[in-house]
């Protein structure tokens, strides 16, 4: 029956995350990505960040080409794997039936999909970090050196995946100082030394004034004012608000056994350390999606506590009902993700192709993100539009003596409703240019639109 319900669900996952993995346009970071993926040699080293997405990228390149399908096709594959290694945490946590309910919530969330359809890293830090928990916790309970070896290599796998993800470490010390409390022999601690100690030693280096000012150096500055609502928030749509609520509900409502201490401290503990470093660093709420696996474990506990409280008839539909409302409010976000908000990200391809099928070759493309227009169109120039945000009449005057050559403007609303608030800029290029094409798109409550003008 594992088997069965676990292949069905797996099998779910992937078509999900096959399905038009080609027919959206990369965004900015993805192709930021590519572009560094495909400029990565072998053959001499290169000290980079993050290696492990690279190098994925770069053999997904090499094996499947370097097209939006070419370049996700591995992180595609980490994704549905991932599917069956939360069900392996979730049933080793607690039981087969939470096992099969957790990673059907993976295999149904969008926030998921999403990420498994990219060129990017966070679906290797999942995948990673799922199996860092896995073997960490199986290890403590066996008491085991060979799986706590494991949990170490594939603990190092995930903070070469994003180096933020180093916060589990901490998490997983926790867990770890609650373990001694219950329990303290020679071979335990022998097992968590040979885990922590390759981590002591980065840390040491932070005693070194280099190593602190990249660190605190301006691209960890807070600069989008992502503060601890904006967060928590991103998580909660993340993993969908009744997930969310109902996770909650099972943390405070189940007894506190390790197994939901073990969750509490890997979920809990980084949202703490992000939720303060927020206050003077640049955090994201998404650098935590590999902790989502936590959540849809504890609303997998709910699901069956609910079942298992209620024994009559009516009860048994009511413990049914529950994890069928998670999963139906999970696929209806998947719905929204193929039908309405065209993958999350906005048709840069597709505005690229407007440009190239009425382009001349003196043309120039105006845009916030000048790296898309030299990717999808390396032809004609790129302008970053920050000229005409800093200085309208310079910007007007040089093009006047350049002769007026045509520009196109590719306004993208979710940038230009940051730095462009008050719509100066745009009400310039509605008044000096045409409009020639609309692409609509809204996902995740923004509006990803893409304006295309021409000024003649």
């Amino acid at each position: 029956m594992q088997t069965v319900l676990l292949s069905v669900v797996v099998l779910f996952g992937a078509i999900l995350r096959f399905w038009n993995l080609g027919h959206w346009s990369f965004w900015i970071d993805e192709v930021f990505t590519v572009r560094d993926a495909q400029n990565l040699s072998f053959d001499s080293w290169q000290v980079i960040p993050n290696p492990i997405s690279y190098l994925a990228v770069k053999l997904s390149i090499l094996i499947a080409g370097s097209s939006e399908w070419g370049s996700r096709f591995i992180p595609c594959i980490v994704g549905f794997i991932s599917i069956p290694a939360v069900f392996g945490l979730g049933r080793t946590l607690f039981n087969w039936r939470i096992g099969i309910l957790s990673s059907a919530f993976v295999a149904c969330s969008s926030w998921h999909l999403f990420w498994a359809q990219n060129a990017r890293y966070p679906v290797f830090t999942l995948f990673f970090a799922v199996l860092t928990a896995w073997f960490f916790y199986t290890s403590l309970e066996r008491d085991s050196t060979l799986l706590m070896i494991g949990a170490l290599v594939s603990c190092l796998c995930l903070i070469l995946s994003h180096t933020l993800a180093a916060v589990i470490v901490p998490a997983l010390a926790a867990y770890a100082l609650i373990c001694l409390l219950e329990k303290s022999n020679r071979k335990r601690w022998l097992n968590l030394l040979i885990f922590f100690i390759p981590f002591a030693m980065p840390v040491l280096a932070l005693t070194l004034p280099q190593v602190r000012g990249y660190l605190f150096s301006g691209w960890g500055r807070n600069v989008w004012q992502r503060s601890p609502l904006y967060i928590v928030l991103t998580l909660g749509q993340g993993v969908s608000i009744p997930v969310a609520v109902t996770a909650f509900f099972a943390s405070i409502t189940t007894r506190f056994n390790r197994s939901t201490v073990f969750l509490l401290c890997y979920a809990g503990v980084p949202l703490i350390l992000f939720l303060i470093a927020s206050q003077f660093q640049n955090v994201a709420g998404y650098y935590l999606f590999w902790t989502i696996p936590a959540y849809f474990i504890l609303a997998g506990v709910a699901c069956e506590r609910i079942w298992k409280a209620i024994e009559t008839k009516s009860g048994n539909m009511l413990g049914i009902l529950v994890p069928c409302v998670l999963l139906v409010t999970l696929l209806s976000q998947d719905y929204l993700y193929f039908k309405i908000e065209n993958g999350g990200r906005p048709k840069w391809r597709e505005a690229f192709a407007v440009v190239a099928a009425e382009k001349k070759p003196t043309d120039k493309v105006v845009l916030s993100e000048p790296e898309m227009g030299r990717y999808y169109l390396p032809e004609l120039t790129a302008i970053y539009i920050g000229g005409l945000l800093e200085d309208s009449e310079t910007f007007e005057r040089e093009w006047e003596t350049s002769g007026r050559k045509r520009l196109w403007f590719l306004v993208d609303v979710a940038s230009f409703n940051v730095f462009d608030a008050d719509a100066k800029v745009r009400n310039w290029i509605r008044q000096r240019g045409r409009m020639v094409k609309t692409l609509p798109a809204f996902s995740r409550a923004k509006d990803r639109t893409i304006h295309v003008y021409l000024l003649e």
